[in-house]
Parts: structure tokens; sequence; C-alpha cells
């Protein structure tokens, strides 16, 4: 009787689906991280099980199998994240760039108002040199934000 217990059960191991846990960490910029560890402590922290069927259950004892398959899983997440991190800084330059015509265009209407005498000159002056500090603070920004392009690019292309 007892070995007819034992061999339902183990025959019943057999067909049952097995599942695997994911550690699925989000920093506060909402950047995601997938291990097989708990996440730090700060970081938003929610477990995924992955179940198999019984086809997949052999690769599941196979660390190798494990493994390789966080690990594409991982590089498949940072891709996407480097698309995301791409898409955004292409939406800064673009930002910079409207924010600083913007700023440009209301102090060119500002100038308009400058009367034609030494106070309207010193007025106009003054606002010349607003539009040139304008100008290099949306320069600055925008160098730097495309040299940051260039790299999270190149990041992308060694992928």
């Amino acid at each position: 009787m007892n070995h007819l217990i034992l061999l339902l059960l183990l025959s019943f191991g057999v067909f049952t689906v097995n599942a695997t846990s994911v550690h699925v960490c989000t920093n506060a910029d909402g950047k995601k991280s997938f291990q097989d560890q708990p996440c730090d402590a700060g970081l938003k922290a929610d477990i995924k099980t992955i179940k198999t069927t019984p086809s997949q259950t052999s690769t599941m004892y196979d660390p190798s199998a494990k493994t390789t398959a966080y690990n594409q899983m991982r590089s498949d997440n940072e891709r996407r994240q480097l698309d995301r991190d791409i898409k955004r800084s292409e939406n800064r330059i673009v930002d910079y760039r409207n924010n600083m015509q913007r700023e440009l265009s209301l102090l060119r209407k500002k100038k308009n108002y400058a009367n034609n005498n030494l106070a309207g000159a010193e007025w106009e002056n003054s606002i010349s040199t607003e539009m040139q500090a304008v100008t290099s603070k949306y320069s600055t920004l925008i160098t730097s934000e495309e040299a940051r392009l260039a790299n999270l690019r190149k990041q992308a292309a060694g992928n």
C-alpha cells in the first residue's frame, strides 16, 4: 500500500508545473532590474513567478540553462532601457531647442519696445546680454545632452 502511494506521488510530480521566481527591483527613476537575489534596501521589490510546462522541466534543473535564460532576459531589458534612454535624451534636446527659441522670441519682442533714446539703448543692451545668456545656457545643456546621447548610442551599438 505504501509503495502504491509513493508511486502515485512520484508520477504526479512528473506532470506538475514547475516554477522559478525572479526578483524585480525598481529604483526611484523607475528603472527595473531582474535578479535571482532579493532587492537591495530602498528599492521597490516585486517577485515574479515564471511557470514552466513539463516539457521544460528538464532544463529547469540545469543551472546553466537557468542562468542563460536569466542573462538573456537581463540583456533584453537592458536593451529596452537603453532604447528608452536614447528616446528620452533625443526629446530633451528637442525641448531645449524649443525652449531656447521661445525665450529668445520673447526677448526679441521686448527689444522692439525700446525707445530710440539713451534709456532705450541701455535697455536694448541689457536685453541683448540676456539673449546671450539664454543662448549660452541652452547651448551648454544641448551639448551636454548630445554627449550623453552619443554615449547611449555607443552602448546600444555595443550590445
